[in-house]
């Protein structure tokens, strides 16, 4: 996928990137590739590295990272409201 996007990228990227995807999902981590050359180009760095890998993990949850966060913090969600109103009915 780096070919077809023309991304330039450290071997320890690569296999932060591998780690991610074998962990997650291989679109999750393919998509990451798009992001992390978006951030590399905007520190104007030659290549993706472990940082710009870093970065975008950290700003797009993949599955299971989503599902964790919309439990924890389910009630401050606005169904919230709407499911203890039809409660109320």
């Amino acid at each position: 996928r780096c070919e077809e996007e023309d991304v330039e990228m450290t071997e320890d990227a690569y296999a932060v990137l591998t780690r991610i995807g074998l962990e997650t999902s291989l679109r999750y981590a393919i998509q990451l590739i798009t992001a992390a050359s978006l951030v590399a180009r905007k520190r104007k760095g030659a290549e993706v590295g472990v940082e710009d890998i870093k970065r975008v993990y950290s700003l797009f949850l993949d599955e299971s990272r989503s599902t964790q966060y919309m439990r924890e913090y389910q009630e401050a969600f606005l169904f919230n409201e709407l499911r203890e109103h039809l409660g109320t009915l």
